[in-house]
């Protein structure tokens, strides 16, 4: 009688388990990668800019783990992991080089880029964080000409 009562906690456990590990991050992921995303708002501790380069600054996450998008003058190249249900490391490889009037805007985007460490999509909206350093970069879904 006590096995019996303990294999049913134990499957019941793993279910729990399985649903709470497996619910909103797979979703989460699902979305990040289903979408090009065009950069709105950065939310920083030191400034917040919501004027952003004339060119919309772009992120592009792929299911085989790059990273791809236009920083506002450049485009930039890496790659990603995702670590449980939001956890994200990003690490940019290079980008390309052309002259900018507003190069500093895209250093800074950068490096803001390089300090994520978590991510969520709620309503349809992405949000790369640095909890330690209270940024945010704030994004929403590319449209189909957007992505041309």
């Amino acid at each position: 009688m006590k096995r019996s009562n303990l294999l049913c906690a134990a499957v019941a456990l793993t279910g729990m388990l399985a649903v709470g590990c497996g619910g909103q991050g797979k979703a989460d992921y699902d979305a990040l990668v289903a979408n090009g995303w065009q950069l709105t708002e950065i939310i920083a501790a030191d400034s917040s800019y919501t004027i952003l380069p004339e060119r919309p600054v772009t992120v592009v996450f792929s299911d085989s783990s790059t990273v791809s998008g236009f920083a506002g003058c450049n485009g930039f190249f890496g790659t990603f992991s995702t670590i449980g249900q939001s956890e994200i490391i990003i690490e940019p490889k290079g980008r390309t080089m052309a002259m900018c009037p507003d190069i500093e805007f895209e250093d800074r985007f950068m490096a803001l880029l390089e300090q994520v460490t978590s991510y969520t999509v709620l309503d349809g909206k992405l949000s790369l964080n640095d909890t330690e350093n209270g940024m945010t970069l704030l994004f929403d879904p590319q449209t189909k000409e957007e992505t041309k």
